[in-house]
């Protein structure tokens, strides 16, 4: 059992996406923010989007976000395990921060007990050197034909005797159908950790739910601690593509006031692939009153809908190529690339697509069926070729930039993830364009190295980038950087009228990510019952 004296609630939902992490955002922030020592914690997580640690680990980005709520540095220990499915019937696995291989669900389930134990150690890990632990559970605890493989949400309190909150979503309706069939499907070893319900993004009067809420309360015989309305300019970094399909920033409404460039704002579309990756590393442009930027996933009707096109990262590279050429996005791509009209970037998957191919001799994709013994040849922009290996390169760090457009020391924050290798091709003849236009700021002097790949390029015209290094776009200096390469573009094509002043936007990204932790504190504090809250801590 924990040592020491820290206290733990955890929040559970009654479906996926019931509110689950923000809240947890929220309690962190909240009781941090009154001098407890918290950290946030998930037994186990189903995401794409990952996050690098200082010190080289993978966890998931909602771990990373809910650390910075509780003013705390990301560590492995706060999310163990990490599944990042790669079809629907196999997982790439992340265990203690490394990945620790592909299998499928059942082989998964078969080891429950090896896993559960990695989760508990990173519990009590956190459980000595904190007041409280937040833990946030993982979809809904009453899938019952789960209950003897659960590691992420009862099967995890009951080790330990936690309380736990239910969060339910009432914008997916039958919202009181939702926490009675949850509680009533637990077995009583279960139904008895649940302590209260919470009501989640409610909008309107709150008091025409009371006559539900004292009914429920009378059945379950669980209190409801209270009605969380629906929180405007919210913003907390997506964990997963469910995202998409919701209004909002990733459903294509623009956080920054309008959805066109025609307002004089610069025109970003961001190709969301299939097994898009790490894509919450574009918000910063959804933030920024110079930007207009959205996803798209079929071929635009005007040729020159964009000023700036980017590729993404993937989870499964070669089966989006694949898919980007069957749909015509691949030409369209290839087209505006050739054509000079835009600038295009490639972000770790999307900079290997960006190449003359790719390879797997490891067969890591291959499996799929997207890769031939030949592999797959890409856009072509670059002289490259990427060949998938076994070993994951994980790193987070500064990185110094060689283009710096501000006066001030040219240093970005960023990570890289990523189990391909880029090199120059055999047939490369030394072309004119820079490579490794980032370098690691604590060996400044390392450059390209024909061992580790090629970092990053940009083209000589200046029009295209590729790069392994993620969450650029959180540094102003290279947003600022971008910008006025899409002017210069734009001024060659004598559209001085479409570019834009390099200049701050209104609110950093950074500034945009706190106001919405202490948002979520403060109507925490408003629309919760406090003092019942802390007596199901016993804090």
């Amino acid at each position: 059992m924990v040592s020491g004296k820290a206290k733990f609630i955890m929040i559970q939902g009654t479906s996926s996406s019931a509110g689950k992490s923000a809240l947890t955002a929220g309690l962190l922030r909240y009781f941090s923010g009154r001098g407890v020592n918290c950290s946030p914690f998930k037994p186990q997580n189903m995401s794409l989007n990952s996050f690098v640690t200082e010190d080289g680990f993978e966890i998931a980005v909602s771990q990373s976000v809910q650390s910075e709520a509780a003013f705390k540095k990301p560590l492995r220990q706060m999310n163990p395990i990490l599944i990042k499915p790669s079809s629907d019937t196999e997982m790439h696995l992340i265990v203690d921060g490394k990945h620790f291989g592909n299998m499928n669900f059942k082989d998964y389930n078969r080891r429950k007990d090896f896993f559960l134990g990695k989760a508990i150690a990173s519990f009590e890990f956190l459980a000595g050197s904190n007041d409280l632990v937040v833990i946030e559970g993982a979809g809904s605890p009453a899938e019952i034909n789960l209950f003897k493989y659960d590691i992420a949400n009862m099967g995890f309190a009951e080790i330990y005797d936690i309380p736990v909150i239910l969060a339910a979503d009432i914008e997916r309706g039958g919202v009181f159908a939702s926490i009675y069939g949850t509680v009533k499907l637990l077995p009583p070893k279960w139904r008895k950790l649940v302590r209260g319900f919470i009501i989640n993004k409610f909008r309107g009067d709150a008091s025409i739910l009371e006559p539900g809420i004292k009914q429920i309360e009378k059945k379950l015989k669980i209190p409801c601690l209270g009605v969380i309305p629906h929180i405007k300019n919210l913003h907390i970094e997506a964990e997963d593509s469910l995202n998409f399909n919701k209004p909002g920033i990733y459903g294509g409404g623009a956080a920054n006031g309008g959805d066109e460039a025609g307002d004089g704002r610069l025109n970003i579309g961001i190709v969301r692939l299939n097994h898009i990756s790490n894509f919450n590393e574009f918000d910063p442009l959804f933030f920024d009153e110079r930007l207009s930027a959205g996803f798209f996933d079929g071929v635009p009707s005007k040729a020159d809908e964009f000023d700036m096109i980017i590729i993404p990262g993937s989870k499964s590279t070669a089966a989006d190529l694949a898919a980007l050429k069957d749909s015509g996005l691949f030409d369209y791509i290839k087209r505006f690339g050739e054509s000079g009209k835009g600038i295009i970037m490639g972000i770790c998957g999307g900079f290997q697509m960006m190449g003359e191919r790719i390879t797997d001799p490891h067969n890591l994709e291959s499996a799929a069926g997207s890769l031939s013994e030949s592999g797959i040849s890409g856009l072509g922009f670059f002289n490259t070729e990427t060949e998938l290996s076994k070993e994951k390169i994980l790193a987070s760090r500064k990185y110094r930039f060689k283009f710096n457009v501000d006066a001030c020391l040219p240093f970005l924050d960023g990570y890289e993830i990523h189990n391909g290798r880029t090199f120059f091709a055999k047939n490369y003849s030394g072309e004119s364009i820079t490579s490794d236009i980032f370098e690691p700021a604590e060996n400044a002097d390392a450059c390209f190295s024909p061992e580790a790949g090629i970092l990053s390029i940009l083209s000589e015209d200046n029009r295209k980038i590729g790069t392994y290094v993620h969450g650029l776009f959180g540094n102003e200096i290279f947003k600022n950087f971008i910008i006025k390469l899409i002017n210069n573009n734009i001024k060659c094509k004598e559209k001085k009228a479409r570019s834009v002043r390099i200049k701050a936007g209104s609110r950093s990204y950074e500034r945009v990510k706190n106001d919405s932790f202490n948002l979520l504190s403060e109507n925490i504090e408003r629309h919760i019952n406090i003092k019942l809250l802390r007596g199901i801590i016993e804090i």
